[in-house]
């Protein structure tokens, strides 16, 4: 089998890597793309994976997205059209969904994120099946156009993906100077380039940060952008106040040494949940993967920037709840099953019903 794997973001990454090792052990041909996307190239650089870049991120403004958008489904099809893959396997790609489907390509979309409408309006009605985590109903998705029969959930959050094949008692190294006998505390950019994320500037972020520096003197705070235009921002205006790494870091080797995460976005605010570091999601919305991790104890959405920092004393005041949220994180942890097998099983289900199909025809 030819698989087609587009790679669009640092999670997507994350999670498709060990997809791509399953699928070449077992002797699939897989094909990666890509975009030029700041951190999609940092991490298909660190992490070896052999990517072909096609396209660009579009940016904030609308217009830019679909300029982008158009282009670079013209060169996937250029790139495709004369040696085609059995099968895609996206993120909800909204390019390489609408090439797989003009194409007659299989195409899986793998998504926890009915709340990103946009990207959903364009891609969930076009798969053959969509792969999603048991907390997110079947009624979010229904309402985009697609077939009950067509979605299977898989029982685990999508960093459970990487988090599972790591040994998390392991220390990883981080590559950052940090000083070591100070509190660490980690902060996640929001999503925006996102269709989703309506703010156009960083106001409420850099007044959080203001608060963080004047709240925790001393002590690192290390923000983490998304955007080149976001590093140049933060840079700007706390320049020697916080740590603004360059270059992607692993994000479980920061959070292992993060004594507290706030995340304005939602995989690594997952990812800090289910490793067990004392977490609180700023992000302005709501989404069903934060619902649960926060009913089970893991996360603490506050509904200001005080009680970001009310909850930020808390947890640093109080070793013993961190020991706490580490064991129920190992036990959740333990009840997850892993997604990529339910992806490989799905891409045979599937390829062998069009083959049998395309036998019948003849």
């Amino acid at each position: 089998m030819r698989v087609w794997i587009d790679i669009l973001t640092p999670k997507q990454a994350l999670f498709f890597e060990p997809l791509i090792d399953a699928l070449k052990e077992r002797g699939d041909e897989v094909v990666v793309t890509s975009r030029r996307y700041r951190e999609a190239e940092l991490i298909c650089r660190k992490r070896q994976i052999d990517a072909v870049f096609i396209g660009s991120h579009g940016g904030k403004e609308l217009r830019n997205k679909l300029s982008a958008s158009l282009e670079r489904s013209k060169l996937l099809l250029e790139y495709f059209e004369d040696d085609k893959p059995d099968a895609l396997v996206s993120f909800s790609s909204p390019e390489a969904g609408r090439v797989a489907f003009g194409l007659g390509i299989i195409n899986i979309c793998v998504s926890d994120s009915p709340h990103a409408e946009a990207v959903s309006k364009l891609t969930i009605p076009l798969a053959d099946c969509l792969l999603t985590p048991w907390i997110v109903p079947e009624k979010s998705w229904t309402v985009y156009g697609i077939e009950r029969s067509k979605i299977e959930s898989y029982k685990a959050l999508d960093p459970f993906v990487w988090l599972s094949r790591k040994d998390l008692s392991e220390k990883f190294h981080l590559g950052l100077n940090i000083d070591k006998s100070k509190t660490t505390i980690s902060l996640r950019l929001e999503e925006s380039f996102a269709a989703y994320i309506k703010n156009d500037v960083y106001t409420h972020e850099f007044a959080l940060i203001q608060r963080l520096i004047e709240e925790f003197r001393n002590q690192n705070i290390v923000i983490l952008c998304r955007y080149s235009e976001q590093v140049d921002a933060v840079l700007k205006k706390f320049k020697g106040r916080v740590i603004v790494p360059n270059d992607i870091v692993d994000g479980v080797a920061l959070l292992q040494q993060s004594d507290l995460f706030i995340g304005l976005g939602g995989t690594m605010t997952a990812e800090a949940a289910l490793m067990g570091t004392p977490a609180i999601s700023f992000f302005s919305g709501s989404y069903f993967v934060e619902r649960y991790l926060v009913s089970k104890g893991l996360l603490t959405k506050p509904r200001d920037i005080d009680g970001v920092i009310r909850v930020s004393k808390n947890f640093l005041r109080d070793p013993k709840m961190k020991k706490q949220i580490k064991m129920r994180a190992g036990r959740i942890r333990a009840g997850m099953e892993d997604p990529i097998r339910v992806i490989v099983d799905r891409l045979d289900i599937l390829m062998r019903a069009k083959l049998n199909q395309e036998l019948s025809r003849k």
